[in-house]
């Protein structure tokens, strides 16, 4: 099959993140995202160098080191089935794994929070759609921000992967 050519842009995308609710799992499509996704992989790499020179040292493999992401939402609301059971599950009561959420780690207990995020990146021309999958994102850093035209949530963490799973879909 021909792979498309078509360049993929923020207009394909789709974050869904999950949570570690046994049988059905709890999921929140993100809306109103900014489009701003971002993932790192690093690959760390020890340099030995003999007496200062590259030449005739070597390289070595590193430390695993975890994937880093980012994203940024358009705010609406921060609280929603915290505040009463019939209200929808907001981002924030997601991610802050809010009391009243009943929000569940993808980590087994007495570890740090998890959750899984599925990022879908739809072909336009329909030939090569692809799923990103980040199985254990945890938050390091939630900024709320004031804005003239909207307020946004902007999330950081990291995924406990050295490499998110990329799969046809």
């Amino acid at each position: 099959m021909a792979v498309t050519n078509i360049v993929r842009n923020l207009r394909d995308g789709e974050l869904v993140i999950t949570d570690g609710t046994s049988g059905t799992p709890q999921s929140l499509t993100i809306l109103l995202d900014e489009g701003d996704l971002s993932w790192t992989q690093r690959n760390n790499t020890i340099e030995v160098k003999d007496r200062g020179s590259i030449a005739d040292g070597h390289t070595r493999k590193g430390d695993d080191e975890s994937v880093s992401l980012s994203f940024t939402v358009k705010w609406t609301q921060l609280i929603g089935k915290s505040a009463d059971a019939a209200d929808p599950l907001q981002l924030y009561e997601f991610l802050m794994f809010t009391s009243g959420g009943n929000v569940v780690s993808t980590s087994g207990t007495g570890q740090q929070e998890t959750l899984q995020l599925e990022f879908t990146i739809v072909d336009p021309a329909g030939v090569a759609s692809e799923q990103v999958t980040f199985a254990k994102v945890y938050r390091e850093q939630l900024t709320m921000t004031e804005g003239d035209d909207f307020n946004l949530i902007a999330f950081t963490g990291r995924d406990f992967e050295t490499t998110p799973t990329v799969s046809r879909v």
